[in-house]
């Protein structure tokens, strides 16, 4: 619990204890753990050995131990202990990803192959072990062993990913027609293509190089009969999510504006494109090639999001709103329409109609409780803290475990002179389900502040400020602190820093109040 609370030190301290009292590699290693995260790993490490020896037969220890080996650096000692968990419990997936992902960091593919192969002969049922196949397949030009392997993983799991993955394999065989087919089913089932080329990268990433994987892909060239060197748009999609992932964005813009002009899909294409223009800037462009996308396409409301977003990056306030209400007007528009239209009204200060929005969303959309948490949240910035406090606690009676909910209600009765009792208890609980969050710590540590904890306040606020390095909220905080302690010239610094930092108007304008008050006094 301690540990689940962000209590790291006290932690250490508890666990360590209650594993001499009664010594099982389940209590061992939860002390390891805490005794990791409070930055003593290099202890940490040499007690997960022992608990290794104490208990050779516990998997979970081995693997923590391999864990602790990768921090510190030692990629041999732990890639011999992985190898060590594979022979004592072949069955188990992870210590073969593990072992796969280590293995292509050190460069050595032919290893990481073997690896994988050897998991898929021992769980032949084990998507996660034929994608990496041919992941690997896919870097070592192994075409016709990659096309086997990812259609064992797509058949096995049919993700958007082991699609895509699939798609790439049957175009690098030659087979186009077949891989357009799976690239329009890895983009119907996903949520949007942001997310889709996101999850793409990290297929790339796990088993090797991303400069090696767009060399790889660069040099495909269509199998079709004909000497045309241009491969699919599947294909080329999958250079542009890389060479975004590479902030190589003009690269990428310049293949979707080749693509543009001649795929005969426009609203994929279009789609696409338009949010190539946003990753230069170039809003306009994208507004326009987002308005070509109909309203057939999947990912429409996707699309209509993002112009929303643009208009309002671009201060056109109005003709967003016009455009938001287009789609409220819809039967069905998804609740993230509701958060877009409150977060509008709420920049032109009309935070009454954002709490409105935000209940209807709620009312239409009762199971996202998001819905009901911006609309404390809009109450609170309307200056009403006690319907605030109110909405978060309707909200915990429906979810107690949510941890947005449990800290900003816990944050609210501190800054108004609540029961600081009950405060505690609240961020305390939104810590167990979201341990070192760093909001959370600073709540938590300003509760202890307003306590006269001021040592334990201190030490939490700092974790926060880790967490979080550039919240001037936080950095506010800690200039209390010091101003506590009596120091004043390191409480002017915290605030001349948080003064630095993107506040919220309310926030910065009692920072510089806070900061003048100070120079004065010195």
């Amino acid at each position: 619990m301690l540990l689940q609370r962000g209590n790291v030190s006290d932690a250490s301290i508890m666990l360590s204890s209650a594993y001499a009292l009664d010594a099982t590699p389940f209590l061992g290693s939860r002390a390891i753990v805490a005794k990791a995260e409070a930055g003593q790993l290099d202890e940490a490490t040499k007690e997960a050995e022992r608990l290794v020896l104490l208990y050779p037969r516990n998997v979970p220890a081995k693997i923590l131990f391999a864990q602790l080996l990768v921090r510190k650096g030692s990629l041999s000692q732990a890639i011999s202990q992985l190898e060590n968990v594979i022979k004592s419990k072949p069955e188990d997936e992870l210590p073969y990803v593990m072992l796969v992902e280590l293995w292509a960091r050190d460069g050595n593919r032919a290893k990481a192959r073997t690896v994988a192969r050897k998991l898929t002969q021992v769980r032949p049922d084990s998507a996660v072990g034929w994608s990496m196949v041919a992941r690997l397949c896919l870097l070592d030009g192994a075409r016709k062993d990659m096309l086997s392997a990812a259609k064992k993983a797509w058949s096995i799991q049919a993700t958007p990913e082991n699609a895509l993955l699939y798609a790439v394999a049957l175009e690098l065989n030659g087979n186009v027609n077949e891989a357009l087919r799976v690239y329009e089913v890895a983009y119907k089932s996903a949520d949007s293509s942001e997310k889709l080329t996101a999850k793409l990268v990290d297929l790339y990433r796990q088993v090797g190089n991303l400069e090696e994987a767009l060399r790889v892909l660069s040099d495909v060239k269509r199998k079709t009969g004909t000497s045309g060197p241009t491969p699919s748009v599947g294909l080329q999609i999958q250079r542009v999510a890389i060479l975004w992932e590479l902030k190589r964005d003009a690269e990428a813009l310049k293949i979707l504006e080749e693509i543009s002009r001649t795929d005969h899909r426009p609203d994929l294409v279009a789609s696409l494109l338009g949010y190539g223009y946003e990753r230069v800037r170039r809003f306009d462009d994208a507004l326009k090639a987002y308005g070509k996308v109909t309203r057939d396409f999947l990912l429409y409301k996707d699309v209509g999001i993002r112009r929303c977003l643009i208009l309002k990056e671009q201060g056109k306030i109005d003709e967003a709103v016009s455009l938001v209400k287009t789609f409220l007007e819809q039967p069905d528009p998804g609740w993230e329409f509701y958060v877009l239209a409150a977060e509008i009204e709420s920049t032109r200060a009309r935070n009454k109609d954002a709490y409105a929005l935000c209940l209807d969303g709620w009312r239409r959309y009762p199971d996202q409780p998001r819905l009901l948490f911006l609309a404390g949240v809009y109450m609170e910035k309307n200056g009403d803290a006690a319907l605030a406090m109110k909405t978060m606690r309707d909200l915990i009676k429906i979810q107690p475990d949510n941890s947005s909910a449990l800290n900003f209600l816990g944050y609210l009765i501190v800054e108004n002179g609540g029961d600081l009792d009950e405060a505690r208890m609240l961020i305390e609980r939104a810590l167990e389900t979201r341990p070192g969050d760093g909001a959370y710590l600073d709540s938590l540590g300003w509760c202890l502040f307003k306590m006269g904890h001021i040592d334990k306040a201190e030490e939490l606020l700092l974790r926060a400020i880790q967490k979080s390095p550039d919240e001037g909220v936080i950095m506010e905080h800690l200039a209390e602190v010091a101003v506590k302690r009596g120091q004043i010239e390191s409480a002017v610094g915290w605030l001349e820093k948080a003064k630095s930092q993107e506040l919220d108007p309310r926030d910065r304008s009692r920072i510089e109040a806070r900061l003048e008050e100070l120079r004065r006094s010195r």
